[in-house]
Protein backbone atom coordinates (compact mmCIF):
# COMPACT_ATOMS: atom_id res chain seq x y z
CA UNK A 1 0.00 0.00 0.00
CA UNK A 2 2.78 2.11 0.78
CA UNK A 3 4.27 1.36 -2.99
CA UNK A 4 0.69 2.49 -4.45
CA UNK A 5 0.49 5.43 -2.38
CA UNK A 6 4.29 6.50 -3.45
CA UNK A 7 3.06 5.84 -7.52
CA UNK A 8 0.16 7.99 -6.93
CA UNK A 9 2.08 10.88 -5.34
CA UNK A 10 4.37 10.81 -8.19
CA UNK A 11 1.73 10.42 -10.75
CA UNK A 12 -0.62 13.48 -9.60
CA UNK A 13 2.04 15.59 -7.98
CA UNK A 14 0.26 16.00 -4.58
CA UNK A 15 0.15 13.60 -1.28
CA UNK A 16 -2.08 10.72 -2.04
CA UNK A 17 -2.94 7.91 0.64
CA UNK A 18 -4.79 4.39 0.15
CA UNK A 19 -7.27 2.27 1.97
CA UNK A 20 -9.39 -0.73 0.82
CA UNK A 21 -12.84 -1.49 0.85
CA UNK A 22 -12.72 -5.10 0.10
CA UNK A 23 -15.82 -7.39 0.53
CA UNK A 24 -15.94 -11.45 -0.08
CA UNK A 25 -18.75 -12.17 -3.11
CA UNK A 26 -21.41 -14.87 -2.16
CA UNK A 27 -21.64 -14.20 1.31
CA UNK A 28 -24.90 -13.53 3.39
CA UNK A 29 -22.91 -10.53 3.92
CA UNK A 30 -21.15 -9.29 1.56
CA UNK A 31 -23.08 -6.57 1.03
CA UNK A 32 -22.30 -2.57 2.05
CA UNK A 33 -24.47 -1.31 4.50
CA UNK A 34 -24.59 0.73 7.81
CA UNK A 35 -22.76 -1.84 9.82
CA UNK A 36 -19.50 -1.00 7.98
CA UNK A 37 -19.50 2.82 8.88
CA UNK A 38 -17.63 2.19 12.11
CA UNK A 39 -14.70 0.31 10.05
CA UNK A 40 -14.97 2.88 7.57
CA UNK A 41 -14.48 5.46 9.57
CA UNK A 42 -11.64 3.77 11.98
CA UNK A 43 -9.83 3.02 9.09
CA UNK A 44 -10.04 7.04 7.23
CA UNK A 45 -8.86 8.19 10.52
CA UNK A 46 -5.91 6.32 9.80
CA UNK A 47 -4.84 8.64 6.22
CA UNK A 48 -6.80 11.63 7.53
CA UNK A 49 -6.00 15.09 6.60
CA UNK A 50 -4.65 13.68 3.00
CA UNK A 51 -4.84 16.40 -0.09
CA UNK A 52 -6.05 13.02 -1.90
CA UNK A 53 -7.59 10.01 -0.94
CA UNK A 54 -7.96 6.65 -3.29
CA UNK A 55 -10.60 4.37 -2.39
CA UNK A 56 -9.63 0.72 -3.39
CA UNK A 57 -13.10 -0.57 -4.29
CA UNK A 58 -13.90 -4.58 -4.38
CA UNK A 59 -17.97 -4.80 -4.16
CA UNK A 60 -20.45 -6.65 -5.67
CA UNK A 61 -23.30 -3.87 -4.26
CA UNK A 62 -25.43 -3.89 -1.44
CA UNK A 63 -27.58 -1.01 0.61
CA UNK A 64 -28.02 2.23 -1.54
CA UNK A 65 -29.22 3.86 1.33
CA UNK A 66 -25.32 4.18 2.93
CA UNK A 67 -23.31 5.39 -0.09
CA UNK A 68 -23.92 8.88 0.37
CA UNK A 69 -23.16 9.19 3.46
CA UNK A 70 -19.99 6.95 3.19
CA UNK A 71 -18.73 9.22 0.43
CA UNK A 72 -19.21 12.32 3.19
CA UNK A 73 -17.36 10.54 5.48
CA UNK A 74 -14.62 10.03 2.49
CA UNK A 75 -14.62 13.61 1.77
CA UNK A 76 -14.26 14.74 5.25
CA UNK A 77 -11.03 13.59 5.65
CA UNK A 78 -9.58 15.43 2.71
CA UNK A 79 -7.66 18.39 2.98
CA UNK A 80 -5.10 20.57 1.15
CA UNK A 81 -5.07 22.68 -2.10
CA UNK A 82 -6.48 20.39 -4.59
CA UNK A 83 -8.33 17.99 -2.48
CA UNK A 84 -9.96 14.66 -4.70
CA UNK A 85 -11.33 11.41 -4.21
CA UNK A 86 -10.51 8.77 -6.13
CA UNK A 87 -12.08 5.72 -6.70
CA UNK A 88 -9.99 2.68 -7.35
CA UNK A 89 -11.65 -0.30 -9.51
CA UNK A 90 -9.07 -3.32 -9.65
CA UNK A 91 -11.93 -6.20 -10.68
CA UNK A 92 -15.56 -5.54 -9.80
CA UNK A 93 -17.54 -2.45 -8.11
CA UNK A 94 -20.96 -3.44 -9.26
CA UNK A 95 -24.52 -2.00 -7.90
CA UNK A 96 -24.30 0.18 -4.86
CA UNK A 97 -20.65 -0.19 -5.42
CA UNK A 98 -21.12 1.78 -8.88
CA UNK A 99 -22.80 4.06 -7.15
CA UNK A 100 -20.22 4.98 -4.52
CA UNK A 101 -17.80 5.13 -7.55
CA UNK A 102 -20.67 8.12 -9.25
CA UNK A 103 -19.37 10.19 -5.70
CA UNK A 104 -15.91 10.03 -6.37
CA UNK A 105 -14.24 12.88 -8.55
CA UNK A 106 -12.72 10.42 -10.75
CA UNK A 107 -12.80 6.25 -11.18
CA UNK A 108 -9.12 4.63 -11.31
CA UNK A 109 -10.09 1.75 -14.00
CA UNK A 110 -7.54 -1.50 -15.48
CA UNK A 111 -8.35 -3.22 -18.75
CA UNK A 112 -10.44 -5.64 -16.82
CA UNK A 113 -11.89 -3.22 -14.48
CA UNK A 114 -15.75 -3.30 -14.27
CA UNK A 115 -18.94 -1.25 -12.87
CA UNK A 116 -22.30 -2.15 -13.57
CA UNK A 117 -25.70 -0.80 -13.60
CA UNK A 118 -27.54 0.91 -10.20
CA UNK A 119 -30.85 -0.55 -10.05
CA UNK A 120 -31.12 -1.59 -6.99
CA UNK A 121 -31.51 -5.08 -5.90
CA UNK A 122 -33.87 -6.80 -3.32
CA UNK A 123 -33.80 -10.37 -1.34
CA UNK A 124 -36.64 -12.89 -2.40
CA UNK A 125 -36.75 -16.05 -1.22
CA UNK A 126 -37.19 -19.11 -3.90
CA UNK A 127 -37.51 -22.63 -2.33
CA UNK A 128 -36.31 -21.21 0.79
CA UNK A 129 -32.71 -19.70 -0.57
CA UNK A 130 -32.38 -16.16 -0.72
CA UNK A 131 -31.57 -14.62 -4.27
CA UNK A 132 -31.21 -11.04 -5.07
CA UNK A 133 -33.65 -9.56 -8.05
CA UNK A 134 -33.62 -6.22 -9.88
CA UNK A 135 -36.36 -4.12 -8.95
CA UNK A 136 -37.45 -3.35 -12.34
CA UNK A 137 -38.19 -7.01 -12.54
CA UNK A 138 -41.19 -6.20 -10.55
CA UNK A 139 -42.02 -3.05 -11.86
CA UNK A 140 -41.74 -4.05 -15.54
CA UNK A 141 -44.09 -7.89 -14.72
CA UNK A 142 -46.94 -5.04 -14.08
CA UNK A 143 -46.64 -2.76 -16.67
CA UNK A 144 -46.11 -5.71 -18.94
CA UNK A 145 -49.20 -6.95 -18.29
CA UNK A 146 -51.41 -3.72 -18.07
CA UNK A 147 -49.47 -2.94 -21.47
CA UNK A 148 -51.08 -6.49 -22.67
CA UNK A 149 -54.58 -5.72 -21.19
CA UNK A 150 -55.33 -2.39 -21.98
CA UNK A 151 -54.19 -4.32 -25.68
CA UNK A 152 -56.73 -6.98 -24.99
CA UNK A 153 -59.65 -4.55 -24.16
CA UNK A 154 -58.93 -2.80 -27.65
CA UNK A 155 -58.93 -5.73 -29.61
CA UNK A 156 -61.59 -6.92 -27.93
CA UNK A 157 -60.82 -10.33 -26.79
CA UNK A 158 -60.68 -11.90 -23.11
CA UNK A 159 -59.27 -9.95 -20.54
CA UNK A 160 -59.73 -12.55 -17.79
CA UNK A 161 -56.28 -14.13 -17.58
CA UNK A 162 -54.46 -10.65 -17.71
CA UNK A 163 -56.86 -9.42 -14.75
CA UNK A 164 -55.99 -13.19 -13.14
CA UNK A 165 -52.14 -12.54 -13.18
CA UNK A 166 -52.16 -8.92 -11.64
CA UNK A 167 -54.86 -9.84 -9.11
CA UNK A 168 -51.92 -12.01 -7.96
CA UNK A 169 -49.49 -9.10 -7.93
CA UNK A 170 -48.30 -7.37 -4.56
CA UNK A 171 -49.50 -4.05 -5.38
CA UNK A 172 -47.61 -2.32 -2.61
CA UNK A 173 -44.41 -4.43 -2.56
CA UNK A 174 -44.16 -3.25 -6.58
CA UNK A 175 -44.99 0.38 -5.88
CA UNK A 176 -42.31 0.37 -3.44
CA UNK A 177 -39.81 -1.21 -5.63
CA UNK A 178 -40.33 2.03 -7.97
CA UNK A 179 -39.66 4.38 -4.97
CA UNK A 180 -35.81 1.99 -4.34
CA UNK A 181 -35.61 2.51 -8.13
CA UNK A 182 -36.28 6.41 -7.88
CA UNK A 183 -34.49 6.90 -4.63
CA UNK A 184 -31.14 5.15 -6.62
CA UNK A 185 -31.76 7.39 -9.42
CA UNK A 186 -31.44 10.50 -7.21
CA UNK A 187 -28.66 9.43 -5.43
CA UNK A 188 -27.15 8.66 -8.81
CA UNK A 189 -27.63 12.35 -10.05
CA UNK A 190 -27.21 14.32 -6.59
CA UNK A 191 -23.58 12.28 -6.50
CA UNK A 192 -22.78 13.35 -9.97
CA UNK A 193 -24.12 16.56 -9.69
CA UNK A 194 -21.87 17.53 -6.45
CA UNK A 195 -18.84 16.21 -7.43
CA UNK A 196 -17.50 14.40 -10.76
CA UNK A 197 -19.24 16.62 -13.21
CA UNK A 198 -18.65 20.03 -11.38
CA UNK A 199 -15.25 20.88 -12.53
CA UNK A 200 -16.42 20.32 -16.22
CA UNK A 201 -19.60 21.43 -16.10
CA UNK A 202 -19.82 24.81 -13.95
CA UNK A 203 -23.19 25.95 -15.29
CA UNK A 204 -25.60 24.15 -12.18
CA UNK A 205 -28.49 23.72 -15.04
CA UNK A 206 -26.15 22.45 -17.68
CA UNK A 207 -24.57 19.78 -14.51
CA UNK A 208 -28.02 18.77 -13.44
CA UNK A 209 -29.16 18.04 -17.18
CA UNK A 210 -25.79 16.04 -17.69
CA UNK A 211 -26.15 13.88 -13.80
CA UNK A 212 -29.97 13.04 -15.13
CA UNK A 213 -28.63 11.89 -18.00
CA UNK A 214 -25.74 9.55 -16.91
CA UNK A 215 -28.17 7.94 -14.37
CA UNK A 216 -30.46 7.55 -16.43
CA UNK A 217 -28.57 5.65 -18.93
CA UNK A 218 -27.30 3.44 -15.69
CA UNK A 219 -30.86 2.75 -14.65
CA UNK A 220 -31.41 1.88 -18.54
CA UNK A 221 -32.97 -1.88 -19.12
CA UNK A 222 -32.51 -1.10 -22.71
CA UNK A 223 -28.63 -0.82 -22.85
CA UNK A 224 -28.38 -2.59 -19.82
CA UNK A 225 -30.58 -5.67 -19.71
CA UNK A 226 -29.34 -7.97 -17.02
CA UNK A 227 -27.95 -6.62 -13.40
CA UNK A 228 -24.34 -8.02 -13.46
CA UNK A 229 -23.74 -6.98 -17.11
CA UNK A 230 -20.00 -5.53 -17.73
CA UNK A 231 -19.30 -1.77 -18.12
CA UNK A 232 -15.31 -1.10 -18.49
CA UNK A 233 -13.61 1.67 -18.53
CA UNK A 234 -14.64 3.22 -22.19
CA UNK A 235 -18.09 2.37 -21.67
CA UNK A 236 -18.20 4.22 -18.43
CA UNK A 237 -16.10 7.70 -20.53
CA UNK A 238 -19.16 7.06 -22.92
CA UNK A 239 -21.78 7.23 -20.59
CA UNK A 240 -20.08 10.62 -19.53
CA UNK A 241 -18.29 9.14 -16.39
CA UNK A 242 -14.87 10.75 -15.48
CA UNK A 243 -12.53 7.40 -16.03
CA UNK A 244 -9.21 6.50 -16.17
CA UNK A 245 -7.68 3.97 -17.61
CA UNK A 246 -4.41 1.90 -17.14
CA UNK A 247 -2.82 -0.22 -19.68
CA UNK A 248 -2.15 -3.34 -18.42
CA UNK A 249 1.50 -2.80 -18.86
CA UNK A 250 1.84 0.28 -16.97
CA UNK A 251 3.38 -0.20 -13.50
CA UNK A 252 1.28 0.92 -11.34
CA UNK A 253 -1.71 -1.27 -12.47
CA UNK A 254 0.50 -3.78 -11.68
CA UNK A 255 1.35 -2.57 -8.31
CA UNK A 256 -2.96 -2.55 -7.52
CA UNK A 257 -3.14 -5.72 -9.48
CA UNK A 258 -0.66 -7.30 -7.11
CA UNK A 259 -2.68 -5.77 -3.99
CA UNK A 260 -5.54 -6.97 -5.51
CA UNK A 261 -4.72 -10.93 -5.53
CA UNK A 262 -2.94 -10.47 -2.34
CA UNK A 263 -6.46 -9.53 -0.38
CA UNK A 264 -8.25 -12.00 -2.37
CA UNK A 265 -5.90 -14.59 -1.47
CA UNK A 266 -5.90 -12.93 2.26
CA UNK A 267 -9.41 -13.03 2.93
CA UNK A 268 -9.09 -16.94 1.63
CA UNK A 269 -7.52 -17.88 4.27
CA UNK A 270 -8.58 -20.34 6.65
CA UNK A 271 -9.41 -19.06 10.14
CA UNK A 272 -10.59 -20.78 13.43
CA UNK A 273 -14.16 -22.65 12.03
CA UNK A 274 -16.25 -22.41 11.13
CA UNK A 275 -15.46 -18.23 10.71
CA UNK A 276 -13.95 -16.51 7.98
CA UNK A 277 -13.51 -13.68 6.32
CA UNK A 278 -16.11 -11.70 5.27
CA UNK A 279 -14.79 -7.69 4.75
CA UNK A 280 -11.41 -6.19 5.31
CA UNK A 281 -10.63 -2.44 5.60
CA UNK A 282 -6.73 -1.57 5.22
CA UNK A 283 -4.58 1.33 5.08
CA UNK A 284 -0.88 1.36 5.31
CA UNK A 285 -1.80 2.25 8.95
CA UNK A 286 -4.18 0.06 9.80
CA UNK A 287 -6.27 -2.91 9.22
CA UNK A 288 -9.88 -4.22 10.22
CA UNK A 289 -11.59 -7.56 9.46
CA UNK A 290 -15.14 -8.38 9.65
CA UNK A 291 -15.80 -12.33 10.15
CA UNK A 292 -18.63 -14.68 10.35
CA UNK A 293 -19.44 -18.03 9.96
CA UNK A 294 -19.23 -19.86 6.13
CA UNK A 295 -22.97 -20.82 5.99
Amino acid sequence: MREIELALTARYGVSNRLMSYFVRFDHRRAMMGSADIASLEAILNTITGAEQINILLHSPGGDPTVIEKMIHMCRAHMSGAQPKLRVIVPNIAKSAATLFALGADTILMGYCSELGPIDPQVPISVSGVTQWVSAFAFVGSRDKLMEQLAEAIKRKEPTAGYLTQLATLDIPFTHEMENWIEFSRKTGVTLLDKYMLKPKFPRAAQRKKKAEGIAKKLLSKQLFPVHPQFINGETAKNLGLEVEILSKDEPLWDLLWTFYIRSEVQMNLPIQAPLIKVKSFESSQGSLVIQDTAS
